[in-house]
């Protein structure tokens, strides 16, 4: 190596030792805050530095030295805390915030006016933070304030970057003088290497022109990327460095143009197509005739793509993001939370407490906030947020917590879902369920819905109450719960339902239990899908048994009345010729002339002319229109005398008599000679029943107190009665030729009916005999059956 090539190292070593000593940062940072303090006409200005995640108090310039005090010691106190949440919300936004304060919250007492503080973001290749501007006495900041602070913070980021630049030369400069006090020449080659070393070994592109834009020194990043070696771009003009066509290039230094253009950091090249930030300087060369400019490129482009990628995913997004501190803070939303909430700006939000202004209660958010720092995370959390008009909306809320290197919690991330919508919907579907079910549930009718098997998948309440159990129910097909005689009928009506068809006022038979068989109108009705397609049907129910019972009785007492007046006619008529035949045949007997066989004839036709007699009296009976002979009676007594006149039969048959009566028993107002005919026609019946069954005869008597009324019972265990539903019929009548006339119950009935009650009769569910029931009112005075009834009751 000659020696030449030292002297030119030691030579470029001194150019580079020429250069002036880069400003310290905190130095920087106090010329900055003064600055602003004064142009703003602020009381306090703070710049604070983030590195590392940690934030701490760099510079500040305070109106008087006791202020200054009374900041370090806060600060020292509590201050940071609040500060941290300033430097990452501003930096989030990349964008000067402002925020209304108040002196319990910077926790300066009176030294600062509440009011408005000013957080301007700034940003280098290793330091973030922010200028913290207070609140001043004379009022608010303007738009224009705002940004004379947001082109400070670019500055300052500017000669950040530059110090940061600058020192990292002087480091490596320093580094090789002391390589370059070596005692002999032949070091100096070692000097050198490491010096271009340095310079090429570093990532970024930097570039020295002169005055005259002629590039002076590259390093080897810049140069490869043009493509050639850095010696061949010496000389050449900074204009024609990124040229490329035919187009003459401007003259003066591209990045010199656009610093003079736009104070911003970063800049896109159209040449290169990637954006950089340019850090720019200016110093002085030993052999150098005037000033040289250095330009550091530093591509952010991927830093930007990933940015830009991150804040169309987020502004896009549907849901809701928000990073939030835990002091209660928004430190980024996107734009769909912003509009969620109400809010015209995501400024405007980011400046809102979370805990008093957001959140329904601070009590809700200190569950929240609980629940983060104690499980990490939640999912799916229902909650009550407040938007910006007061209105409430309800929220889902997915959200993680974000620990430091210390493991303490630094922020809250995650998703918000608006659901009020879905809110409100289930509650009125709940109103309307509610509603719908408490109808259901209290209406007198039976209601089911059936699915399009004839499944039974919901019945109301009422068939509880009627005594069906759920298991009886749910799952059942429909037409096992209506009567064999009428299930074809359902059968049919079902099918015609699943066609779409509305079946009204089909008339059913149901099961009540102990109520025995029941009338029913029932209404099917198709329900459809959202396709239009029958899904289920709904069968309403109306009970007709007391309207069927009452148009029965109706029409059973006009019968009886037609009957009646027929009897009485035709009573009447016979009784006249058949006196006459009992008046001669009495007379012919007494005559002692008629011989014995003629005698014996004229027996047979007295006893059967009685016997007829015996009919007419029935027959006008039936038809008589007598009203009973009211009076107070007891009728456990008429039942015992009843049985005390059929004993000898009754025991002697071997037929069992067991009596129940209550002892009691109220009284009734009626007519006993009527009462014990009803009683005693009643016993005969039974009688008649249980002789010749093969099996131990048995009749029961009882009288029970119902509310208002006195039920009394027979029951046998004969061999039943094979029309129920005609017994009360006149001259309707299941015994033998000669036996019975079909007039005995119709007379009771009427008898009954007179005394303002009634008689039923059924066949026993065991399948042994009938039960017939009598029930008569306990009343002091009574209205007779027909005139209740509007008509006659014989």
């Amino acid at each position: 190596m000659s020696l030449a090539q030292p002297r030119r190292f030691e030579a470029e070593a001194s150019d580079l030792a020429e250069l002036p000593p880069a400003p310290d940062i905190r130095t920087l940072a106090e010329g900055f805050s003064e600055h602003i303090r004064v142009l703003l006409r602020a009381n306090l200005v703070v710049v604070l530095f983030s590195e590392a995640g940690t934030v701490r108090l760099h510079a500040m310039a305070a109106q008087s030295a006791e202020l200054a005090t009374l900041v370090r010691a806060s600060y020292r106190r509590h201050g940071l805390q609040f500060a941290a949440d300033l430097v990452r919300r501003a930096n989030s936004a990349r964008d000067t915030i402002s925020v209304t304060i108040d002196p319990a919250t910077h926790g300066l007492g009176g030294a600062i006016p509440p009011g408005m503080l000013l957080v301007g973001p700034f940003l280098s290749s290793q330091v973030r933070g922010a200028i913290v501007v207070y609140p001043r006495a004379e009022g608010p900041f303007s738009k224009q304030e705002k940004a004379i602070l947001c082109s400070v913070c670019g500055f300052l980021a500017v000669a950040i970057a530059n110090a940061e630049s600058y020192a990292s030369i002087r480091r490596r400069l320093r580094d090789m003088q002391q390589r370059r006090d070596l005692p002999t020449h032949q070091d100096y080659p070692v000097l050198s290497g490491a010096w271009d070393e340095t310079f090429d070994a570093i990532t970024d592109f930097i570039v020295a022109h002169d005055d005259s834009d002629k590039i002076c020194r590259v390093n080897r990043s810049l140069a490869d990327f043009i493509g050639v070696q850095p010696q061949e771009l010496l000389g050449v003009a900074m204009s024609a460095l990124l040229a490329v066509g035919t187009a003459a290039p401007e003259a003066s230094c591209p990045f010199c143009r656009e610093v003079a253009k736009d104070s911003s950091q970063e800049h896109t090249v159209p040449v290169l197509e990637r954006t950089y930030l340019i850090s720019t300087s200016r110093f002085r060369a030993r052999d150098a005739q005037g000033l040289q400019t250095i330009h550091v490129l530093k591509d952010v482009t991927d830093r930007q793509d990933a940015e830009r990628r991150y804040r169309e995913l987020l502004d896009n997004i549907q849901e809701g993001v928000f990073f939030g501190s835990p002091e209660g803070r928004f430190i980024e939303v996107n734009d769909a939370l912003t509009r969620m909430l109400g809010y015209a700006t995501r400024s405007d939000l980011l400046q809102t407490d979370i805990r008093t202004q957001i959140f329904s209660s601070p009590e809700q958010y200190d569950e929240f906030a609980n629940a983060m720092r104690e499980y990490g995370a939640v999912h799916n959390r229902e909650q009550i947020l407040r938007c910006a008009d007061g209105t409430l909306i309800y929220v889902l809320i997915n959200a993680f917590a974000v620990r430091d290197a210390q493991q303490n919690l630094a922020q809250y991330r995650g998703l918000i879902q608006d659901i009020h919508g879905l809110k409100t919907s289930q509650s009125e579907l709940h109103r309307e369920r509610d509603f719908s079910s408490k109808i259901l549930d209290n209406t007198q009718n039976l209601v089911l819905v059936v699915d399009i098997n004839g499944q039974v998948t919901y019945a109301n309440r009422r068939w509880y109450e009627m005594g069906y159990q759920r298991q009886q129910l749910l799952g059942r097909p429909l037409q096992e719960l209506i009567a064999v005689s009428r299930r074809q009928v359902i059968i049919d009506a079902f099918a015609c339902t699943l066609r779409g068809q509305q079946i009204d006022n089909l008339e059913v038979q149901i099961d009540r239990g102990a109520g025995g068989l029941a009338h029913f109108a029932a209404n099917l009705s198709p329900m459809r899908d959202d396709e239009g397609k029958v899904a289920s049907i709904v069968a309403i129910m109306s009970d007709i048994t007391d309207a069927a019972t009452l148009q029965a009785k109706l029409m059973h007492a006009e019968k009886m009345a037609a009957v009646g007046q027929l009897v009485s006619g035709v009573a009447h008529e016979v009784n006249n010729p058949l006196t006459a035949i009992l008046g001669f045949a009495d007379l012919l007997m007494e005559n002692p002339d008629i011989p014995d066989s003629a005698r014996k004839d004229l027996r047979v036709i007295l006893q059967e002319a009685q016997r007829t007699k015996q009919i007419v009296q029935n027959l006008l009976s039936f038809a008589r229109q007598t009203p009973p002979q009211r009076s107070p009676v007891q009728l456990n007594t008429i039942l015992r005398r009843t049985i005390q006149l059929r004993a000898y039969d009754l025991h002697s048959r071997g037929v069992e008599v067991v009596e129940q009566l209550d002892k009691d028993l109220r009284q009734v107002i009626g007519d006993s000679h009527q009462l014990q005919q009803v009683f005693l026609n009643i016993l005969n019946n039974a009688y008649d029943a249980v002789r010749d069954t093969g099996r131990p005869a048995r009749i029961e008597v009882k009288t029970e107190n119902r509310e208002e009324i006195i039920e009394i019972v027979f029951r046998d265990n004969g061999k039943g009665i094979e029309f129920p539903e005609r017994i009360f019929d006149p001259f309707f009548t299941t015994k033998d030729v000669g036996k019975g006339t079909g007039l005995g119950l119709s007379i009771c009935y009427g008898i009954v009916r007179e005394h303002g009650g009634e008689i039923l009769c059924h066949n026993n569910k065991d399948g042994q005999g009938a039960t017939f029931v009598v029930r008569l009112p306990v009343v002091s005075h009574m209205v007779p059956a027909a005139a209740a009834m509007g008509g006659t009751v014989l």
